[in-house]
């Protein structure tokens, strides 16, 4: 019996002093992919605010179709010129893309977050590239995004996360904000002119009527030419 006890005590000490197993910028990446490795393809409409400076643009209704890995087919009766990068952060592309570090916990609205630097991975031509992101570690979704890509445009979003069908954590509203200081001498200015660059402001984004996993075909996201003129 004392033996049996002795045993016990062992196997209680051994495993208190085992270190535990270390989180990564990498496992935690991996997490927030398998969450979203669920949703095989969904479809959404997209109602858009956008506020930039010298865009002139009203509100815009359009329905975002989705398919793993990576395809998307907008359809709009207007025209919208909006990056396709803001509809979805794919958490395969910040693992085929970017060199995670993981800096630490940090509160965000709340919540305990896992807050990860980004390092775009070599690119012939290109200068590496730096951003960051929050992750929700309940359910493993992205929350906050900061980027300062090329051209000095500094670009946060933050999501709001809805459940859809009871298991599936999706985005139910997202605000991005950019702050674009540029030299007027920049390849931006002189091609584009100052008078057409949207430099500062503000795009919401809010999502509903959601419809997951439908089985969408490939048709729906390969490009239909147009038509000869008759």
């Amino acid at each position: 019996m004392l033996s049996a006890l002795r045993f016990v005590l062992l196997i209680f000490i051994a495993s208190t002093t085992l270190p535990a197993q270390q989180l990564t910028a990498e496992k935690i990446l991996q997490n927030v992919k398998a969450n979203f490795d669920k949703v095989q393809d969904y479809s959404v409409i997209l109602d858009i605010k956008p506020n930039m400076e010298r865009f002139r643009a009203k509100e815009m209704r359009l329905i975002l179709f989705f398919k793993q890995p990576n395809k998307i087919h907008v359809e709009s009766k207007n025209f919208v010129m909006i990056p396709k990068q803001l509809f979805e952060i794919n958490p395969s592309d910040l693992i085929s893309k970017f060199d995670g570090i993981l800096i630490g916990k940090e509160e965000r609205n709340g919540m305990t977050t896992h807050k990860l630097r980004l390092i775009s991975k070599p690119e012939k031509g290109r200068p590496p590239r730096e951003s960051y992101i929050w992750i929700d570690p309940v359910r493993w979704v992205v929350v906050h995004f900061e980027s300062t890509p090329a051209e000095g445009r500094n670009v946060v979003v933050n999501f709001e996360y809805t459940t859809v069908d009871g298991k599936y954590y999706l985005p139910s509203a997202m605000k991005a904000s950019f702050d674009f200081e540029q030299n007027l001498d920049s390849l931006a200015e002189r091609v584009y002119s100052p008078n057409r660059i949207p430099r500062k402001g503000t795009v919401d984004i809010f999502y509903s009527e959601y419809k997951v996993n439908q089985g969408l075909s490939d048709e729906i996201f390969e490009k239909k030419k147009k038509e000869p003129e008759k």
